[in-house]
């Protein structure tokens, strides 16, 4: 099991996701990967990091802010979720992941 992220450390992770939105899969914080695969579910922080990260992409990918309905958001949040601990197992069985070089907030064909 992971060390609990700081709170300090959230704060500067919430701060990435929306300034870095366009951060690729292998450029995704070891400890954001790491709690995604540490948990049976996302937890609150998960969402919220995933959440921003997933808004800030929307809105660099179509220029403006897009305001989804909160299911869609839900549905962003466990499939980027998901994906972070499965980037977090191809990590640690040093296997290069096919999403390496895509965007770690779209969540276009994770469906």
């Amino acid at each position: 099991m992971p060390e609990p992220i700081s709170k300090e450390a959230k704060a500067r992770f919430l701060a990435m996701a929306v300034e870095q939105p366009d951060m690729t899969c292998e450029q995704a914080p070891i400890e954001i990967l790491e709690a995604a695969s540490a948990e049976a579910e996302p937890t609150p922080f998960m969402e919220e990091y995933f959440a921003a990260g997933h808004a800030a992409w929307l809105a660099l990918k179509h220029g403006r802010r897009i305001g989804l309905p909160q299911n869609l958001v839900d549905q962003a949040i466990l499939v980027l979720w998901n994906r972070a601990g499965l980037l977090h197992t191809d990590r640690i069985l040093g296997r290069e992941s096919t999403d390496a070089n895509k965007p770690f907030f779209d969540d276009e064909g994770l469906y």
